[in-house]
């Protein structure tokens, strides 16, 4: 009996984690398409972390990346665009 309590609770978390990592690599447009076919399903439209999870999708897709500023300062130039700068 342990050891098929054993075999289901590693069946359990690899199957959770698989879920995840795929989640986590699922670009925000797959995601919203996944939580509307969740919402779809009797019930789930009143699910509190459905509702809260199409929010988190929602917010992250009006941010760009981490690696540029949201809004650059205004009049600011690059230093590539700099006039008589050698070239790189």
């Amino acid at each position: 009996m342990n050891a098929v309590l054993q075999e289901v609770l590693v069946a359990v978390l690899v199957t959770a984690c698989a879920l995840f990592s795929a989640w986590r690599l699922l670009s925000a447009r797959l995601r919203l398409r996944c939580l509307d076919a969740l919402a779809a399903m009797p019930g789930a439209r009143t699910v509190r972390w459905l509702t809260a999870a199409r929010q988190r999708v929602l917010s992250g897709l009006g941010a760009g990346c981490g690696a540029c500023a949201q809004h650059p300062t205004p009049g600011a130039r690059s230093r590539n665009q700099t006039p008589g700068a050698p070239r790189r």
